[in-house]
Parts: structure tokens; C-alpha cells; sequence
């Protein structure tokens, strides 16, 4: 449940040296530093078979949380500013959409021109609306690609359907989490920007809502929500569920996939008025040298129907273009009949979280602050 952690308090990172030094981690034509099971191996073998090249030509670091990937990013900045010291960095590394801000802020990351991609025209517009960023990370139409999405998961509700009463209707929407016999029973994530999102989802509005004062029913929505809850966390709430401390977990459905499939007395639920979203992105190191051919590949790869039907077969994830697929063309954990989620409709009006003016983030935050110490 911590893979996808999102970085609040980002621009609090410092930049730190790298403890493998100039170690040269990457061999071969390409390297990759992913988030660890976001990438099938199968898929990197495929990859290297439509290459025709030795096996050693994809070099992959694999990291367990996108805050080890963004400190990656970080050390490499730093080390380039040590006189006479190249370093040693992978091709592509693993982002979230969360992060793509922040890391251009940084100046962690450089554009990425989708000139070479031949799928990049077709591509639904969601896609290029999430990663065309100005200088400062936030949307802008005129603004240049700055990452490449390769793989995106809802936030959906995993929960012990025993504990909601003999004929109790299942839960399909946000405001099921009120449920009387789930109080001081919910797991929630202990982030600003997806209770607050998932709240104003509930009420129908959009989850990056500029003025929180004018959805007049959040903050009553928020303290009955509140009374739920018996943690925010996000790292040990599958435990909790596992262990009976509490009835509901709300999280990432690749997280939460697996442990449903597991086990038979828990249900999944996208909520059917929409739901938030979070994409895996290959970014590119500011201070990695122009992309090889093998590097374009790779990304051609995989924006490819290979990727997105193998994708779906061995990880069990959505590739871009399932945005907005119909039920039917999902991968086959993700469709109605395979009995694990009941409907797919919350995924049709999903949002991505997007950067915030200052001024919203102030309000975002003293919405928060008053929840939380009420």
C-alpha cells in the first residue's frame, strides 16, 4: 500500500549524494529504473526479443516506492554538480503523475519530445492533458511533454462484505462509507488531496475543485466521513483489513486487486459516481544523455497493443489506452464476469489530481487541518 505514497511535501526533499558513488549500475543499450512490479518481467523479455539483440541490452534497477525512484532522480542532479563527475544514470525512470510537478521544479527531469512515438497522435487526450506541464509543473496546453504514461490504477474500496449484515445492498458509492456498522472501522489514506477528492467525487463535484467553498456540503460530508475512520493510514491498512482492526480499506486498485482475488470474504468497489486516478510515467534524468534508438523503442513498446494486452495478462494493470475502453476490452481481472469488481462504470469518470494554484492548496490544507483536529 506505500508504493504510491503521494509526495506532499516534496519540495521539503533535499537533494543527497548517492551511496553507490559513480558505481556504473547500467549495461547494455538500456537502462531502466522502474517501480518494482509496475513492468512484468515478461514484457522486458518480449521487449528484448522484437530487438534482435543480446539479452544483456536492458539493464533494470527496480525500486519498491516511487520515493526511492524520485531520490534517484535527486542524487543524479546532485552528483552532476560535482566538477569532472558524469554520472551514471538509467534511460527511463518510474514517476507518478503526482510527482511530475515537483520534479520539474527541480529540475530533476527534462522534456521529452513525442515527435519519435508513433502512437503518441492517437493517444486519448487525457494523456497528453496529464503530462504537457510549463516550468513550475502545472498544466498548460502549450507546454511540453515532460513524461510518458505507461500504466494507471483507480482508487476503489476493498472491504469484508460479512461485516455489512445479511441482505445488505453492496457497496457501489462514496458515501457507502458512512455505513452505520463501519464507524471507527474505515482505513483512509492519510493524504489531503485524495480524502478531500474522493469527498467532493461523492458530492459530485471535481476532485480538483479550485474553491473548496463552493461545494457547501464537503465539510459536513468530511466530519461524518471523519467519525469513520480508524486510521489514516496508508502502509498498514491491508494488515488491519487482514487482521480485523478494521472493515474497509480505501487504496490503489493494483494494491488492492491481489488480496481480493485471495480472499473470498472480501469485495472490491469502484465507485460508480467516478473515482481518482494515479499513472506510472517514464521520465527522463536532466542529466541523461539524448535517447538512443533502443530508448525510443522502449517507448514505442510500450504505447504498442502488445504492451496493453500483455499488460493486462501478466500484471493485471491498465495500460493508457483502456482510458475509457468499454467493459468488455478491459483486462480480463478488471471486467464485471471475472466477479472481482461488480461494475466498471466509477472508471469513466475518473480524475488524475492535478497540481493546484497556491492559494487552493491553502484552502486544501485548512479543510484538512480543521477534519483533523476537530
Amino acid at each position: 500500500m506505500n508504493r504510491r505514497i503521494f509526495l506532499v511535501r516534496t519540495l521539503g526533499l533535499t537533494l543527497t549524494s548517492l551511496a553507490a558513488g559513480c558505481q556504473r549500475l547500467w549495461r547494455g543499450d538500456l537502462g531502466l529504473a522502474m517501480l518494482a512490479g509496475s513492468v512484468p518481467g515478461q514484457l522486458v523479455q518480449a521487449f528484448q526479443r522484437s530487438q534482435a539483440a543480446p539479452s544483456g541490452q536492458v539493464s533494470v534497477v527496480t525500486k519498491d516506492s516511487l520515493l526511492e525512484l524520485y531520490r534517484l532522480l535527486q542524487d543524479w542532479q546532485a552528483q552532476s554538480t560535482v566538477p569532472q563527475t558524469a554520472p551514471q544514470t538509467a534511460q527511463w525512470v518510474t514517476q507518478a503523475d503526482f510527482w511530475l510537478a515537483p520534479a520539474i521544479q527541480q529540475g530533476l527531469i527534462q522534456p521529452i519530445s513525442p515527435d519519435t512515438l508513433d502512437r503518441w497522435p492517437q493517444i486519448p487526450e487525457v494523456w497528453p492533458t496529464l503530462v504537457r506541464r510549463n516550468d513550475q509543473g502545472l498544466a498548460d496546453a502549450a507546454g511540453a511533454v515532460w513524461a510518458i504514461p505507461y500504466r494507471w490504477t483507480p482508487l476503489a474500496i476493498l472491504y469484508d462484505h460479512r461485516g455489512l449484515g445479511a441482505g445488505a445492498d453492496p457497496v457501489q458509492r462514496w458515501a457507502d462509507l458512512l455505513r452505520p456498522e463501519w464507524q471507527q472501522r474505515l482505513m483512509l489514506p492519510d493524504d489531503e488531496r485524495i480524502v478531500i477528492g474522493l469527498a467532493l467525487k461523492a458530492l459530485d463535484a471535481s476532485a480538483n475543485t479550485l474553491d473548496l467553498a463552493a461545494v457547501p456540503d464537503l465539510e459536513d460530508f468530511l466530519a461524518q466521513l471523519h467519525r469513520q475512520v480508524r486510521w489514516y493510514n496508508a502502509t498498514h491498512s491491508l494488515k488491519a483489513l487482514m487482521i480485523g482492526d478494521a472493515t474497509a480499506v480505501v487504496g490503489w486498485l493494483d494494491d488492492l486487486l491481489p488480496i481480493a482475488q485471495r480472499y473470498r470474504h472480501l469485495s472490491l468497489s469502484v465507485p460508480t459516481e467516478g473515482t481518482l486516478a494515479s499513472a506510472d510515467l517514464w521520465v527522463r534524468p536532466r542529466v541523461a544523455p539524448p535517447p538512443s534508438d533502443v530508448a525510443t523503442a522502449w517507448l514505442n513498446f510500450c504505447l504498442s497493443n502488445t504492451f496493453t494486452e500483455q499488460l493486462g495478462i501478466f500484471g493485471q494493470g491498465l495500460s493508457p489506452w483502456h482510458w475509457g475502453s468499454d467493459p468488455a476490452d478491459l483486462p480480463p481481472a478488471f471486467q464485471p464476469a471475472a466477479g472481482r469488481l461488480p461494475s466498471t462504470a466509477g472508471l469513466e469518470n475518473s480524475e488524475f489530481l492535478m497540481p493546484l494554484p497556491a492559494d487552493s492548496q491553502a484552502q486544501y490544507h485548512q479543510v484538512w487541518q480543521r477534519l483533523r483536529t476537530a
